[in-house]
């Protein structure tokens, strides 16, 4: 698995269609809490966390219950850790979910690159 981390913004799915080409992907969306393994590339996997919370679903059982299909996948993650915490309760849950399904995925990968300003840097 490789997993891409960074900023809103900064370039992370450009990223990868330029050093991984002719990949698939698949968009996740904050109202589907489930992920289409057919596609090789997961985008915006934050998003699932927010479908999830919003669907009393635990990120970590689910990806743990996924993760041996994830081994050959591209997974993108906005880094939403960053910042004020947020005043409003499902805000701060859903960031707290992001951050703890970003430490699973990120030892469950065979690499992590975190993309700032469109340039990848390889961090595991």
């Amino acid at each position: 698995m490789v997993f891409v981390i960074g900023g809103a913004y900064q370039g992370k799915l450009d990223y990868v269609a330029e050093n991984y080409p002719g990949r698939s992907v698949y968009q996740c969306s904050i109202d589907d809490p489930d992920i289409d393994l057919s596609a090789s590339v997961i985008n915006s996997i934050h998003f699932l966390s927010l479908a999830q919370l919003r669907k009393d679903i635990d990120p970590l059982v689910y990806l743990s219950d996924i993760m041996p299909m994830l081994r050959e996948k591209i997974i993108i993650c906005d880094d939403i850790s960053c910042g004020v915490v947020p005043i409003e309760s499902e805000a701060r849950k859903w960031r707290e979910n992001v951050g703890r399904s970003m430490t699973m995925l990120s030892k469950n990968a065979d690499e992590v690159i975190r993309v700032f300003c469109g340039i990848g840097s390889r961090i595991k």
